[in-house]
């Protein structure tokens, strides 16, 4: 009688452990943000020019990690076969402050986002781990999602050849 009542408190304190444990990653959060084809959404006179057909759209998916820091994922929709989309984020600025009077350092913030996808006539997508924890990415980051035209010359200095351009996690 007395193994069976030891037993017993055994199976309980290990259910007990079992539970609590695996409750740690209900309180993990986790968003996705949906981009449109740049039409001028962020600034009209950024708005796209180009040949790229207005179908393309992209998600960016923030998964809180347990460590603090973040999965960021992006996702294209109805991307060209063969085409490399360089996707990434940029940080804000003040125009008068960059070399080009952009509104964002013109340099990519990595521990954001920035991936090469490579088109297959649908869906295309890629994560990376930032150090940046959730919060600080959904409210406190500054910065824009630009997605670049595979048909054009890269240039970080001309908006009108982003296919996707939005502000982050927002």
């Amino acid at each position: 009688m007395t193994f069976l009542k030891n037993g017993f408190y055994l199976l309980f304190a290990c259910s007990i452990l079992v539970l609590t444990s695996c409750g740690d990653d209900d309180d993990l959060q986790s968003k996705t943000f949906s981009y449109d084809f740049n039409t001028g959404q962020v600034a009209e006179a950024f708005a796209y020019d180009g040949t790229h057909a207005n179908t393309l759209t992209a998600t960016v998916k923030l998964d809180e990690l347990e460590d603090g820091g973040t999965d960021v994922t992006v996702t294209l929709d109805n991307t060209i076969d063969g085409e490399t989309y360089n996707t990434h984020s940029h940080d804000m600025a003040d125009a008068a402050s960059t070399p080009n009077m952009t509104p964002y350092n013109e340099s990519p913030n990595a521990n954001v986002f920035a991936m090469a996808l490579e088109g297959n006539g649908g869906e295309v997508s890629g994560t990376i781990k930032s150090t940046l924890s959730y919060e600080a990415l959904t409210s406190t980051y500054d910065g824009f999602l630009v997605v670049h035209d595979p048909l054009q010359d890269l240039t970080t200095v001309d908006p009108t050849t982003y296919v996707i351009l939005g502000v982050f996690a927002r």
